[in-house]
């Protein structure tokens, strides 16, 4: 554990680490003021995860497999902002794959719900989730609704080659050098970059947008799931937002500069 290291934000706002009692405190603190620290990035990300949590008002039962997978996207939704806020970008990152992966499970489950689709069982009781079914789940999203699966193949490639492997870009997350004392510094939580955690703000709202956008068109003519009556307005809302952020990131000489390297 870092002694006597903390880092300040914005607003005079400290959050130590120098121990676990510190870091509870101080995790606390990055979700309750996350409105004040990163503004309308982190308030479109919640109002997502909350449309997330509530945008359903039945399922049919014979379509529990699509409830068992929205529960995993659910909770590893709420994870993956709360690592964003706390300052833990891989973990945040990981999260999302999470999510991208029961996002194509339920989507499949709303069509196909037999749970032949999603494992063989052996003699013995054994359940085994067969790649082989998980590519024949992928083709079914990619001939039926290839816009939802193409975006979910891009958002989980771009973290597969980035953040679900160690590499030398995310250990500078996590150290500096203090050239005066003459030692290695090697904070829990990521040194802070306004930049960055708004952009996986803006990525955790834009996935939750996707994925109840394709639930939605899936739904469509098969009527198995009955969302709330408030749920295009809100969803429409917010989905506006999510544009008008990403057009903000994309306009500044930072996202400018990486697309010029990433062109070379």
């Amino acid at each position: 554990m870092p002694n006597h290291w903390f880092w300040t934000v914005k607003k005079g706002m400290e959050f130590k680490q120098a121990t676990i009692g510190d870091i509870i405190e101080s995790e606390s603190q990055m979700v309750l003021y996350g409105a004040e620290r990163f503004g309308d990035y982190f308030i479109n990300a919640s109002e997502f995860n909350h449309l997330l949590q509530q945008f359903i008002k039945s399922i049919d039962p014979d379509r529990f497999i699509f409830a068992m997978f929205l529960a995993q996207i659910r909770k590893h939704h709420l994870l993956a902002l709360f690592s964003a806020i706390r300052l833990h970008h891989i973990q945040a990152m990981m999260n999302l794959r999470q999510v991208l992966e029961a996002g194509s499970c339920a989507a499949y489950a709303i069509a196909n719900p037999d749970r032949e689709g999603f494992a063989d069982i052996d003699d013995k009781g054994i359940i085994d989730p067969t790649q082989e079914l998980t590519n024949k789940r992928y083709k079914w999203l990619e001939d039926n609704f290839k816009k939802g699966s193409d975006a979910i193949k891009n958002m989980k490639g771009t973290i597969n080659n980035s953040a679900a492997h160690s590499n030398i870009v995310y250990a500078h997350h996590n150290f500096r050098f203090d050239g005066q004392q003459g030692r290695f510094i090697t904070p829990y939580f990521d040194i802070e970059d306004d930049y960055l955690v708004e952009a996986d703000l803006w990525q955790i709202g834009n996935i939750a947008m996707g994925l109840m956008d394709l639930f939605y068109g899936v739904n469509k003519g098969l009527s198995v799931i009955k969302f709330v009556d408030d749920f295009l307005p809100k969803f429409k809302a917010l989905e506006t937002e999510n544009h008008r952020l990403k057009a903000e990131i994309m306009s500044t000489e930072r996202f400018k500069e990486a697309q010029k390297l990433a062109s070379k």
